[in-house]
């Protein structure tokens, strides 16, 4: 059984999809640190100026040491409105505008405070719109009190897990020897994105899963190799 493991992030990129697609059970990785400036509350799109952000406002004053599941959303600011119309004014023309502005611009005014809560919502509808059935767990249910490499291994054990997908990125600060020491496959994403009809000039990489699904539409498998 392959489980995979990410912070709930906002609106992810192809390859976070791609991982969690792989594998048969996906675990948000929630009671760990808020990352400022990182992708939890906030990602790329494409727009006729080049790449833009979309950010998620949060109550981090004092916050910086909460974890994800901890922090809250400023739902008294126009982040929502801000969104949609940034959304709307740059994928009007897309060809899939019609069949996913509603679904997103749904999910958007959920009336969710918790930023945790909102992005998992956010993630489970996409993967139900691109026909992905993988398992999600939570990790805060798990009542894992390990830390780094020590953590995810945990994880893995509770789940009963024989291979554990990793992104590439986890290279650099995983202990690989451990994974080896207890026979744990320990397998990196081979995630590799096909370019795609995009608006607004050359193709831009890395964006949001959103830019894909308004200018491709559902079958997501078309965006990788």
């Amino acid at each position: 059984m392959v489980v995979s493991i990410h912070q709930p992030n906002y609106i992810p990129w192809i390859g976070y999809f791609y991982k969690i697609h792989k594998s048969d059970i996906f675990v948000f990785l929630d009671d760990v640190q808020y990352i400022r400036r990182g992708f939890t509350n906030r990602n790329r799109i494409k727009t006729h100026q080049g790449v833009s952000w979309l950010t998620i406002p949060v109550e981090n004053k004092g916050n910086y040491d909460c974890n994800i599941n901890e922090m809250k959303i400023r739902n008294d600011l126009n982040w929502k409105e801000n969104h949609l119309k940034n959304i709307e004014m740059n994928y009007k023309k897309s060809a899939c505008f019609n069949d996913f502005y509603s679904v997103f611009k749904d999910c958007l005014n959920k009336n969710h405070e918790n930023l945790s809560d909102f992005n998992i919502d956010m993630i489970k509808v996409i993967c139900k719109l691109l026909n992905i059935k993988t398992e999600f767990v939570l990790s805060s249910e798990l009542n894992i009190q390990e830390t780094s490499t020590e953590r995810l291994i945990s994880i893995c054990k509770v789940l009963g897990a024989d291979q554990y997908l990793s992104g590439t990125g986890g290279s650099k600060y995983q202990d690989e020897k451990m994974f080896e020491d207890i026979s744990l496959q320990l397998m990196y994403s081979d995630f590799y994105e096909k370019q795609y009809k995009q608006l607004w000039g050359d193709f831009i990489g890395s964006l949001s899963v959103i830019d894909y699904i308004f200018n491709c539409g559902y079958e997501i498998e078309k965006a990788w190799y």
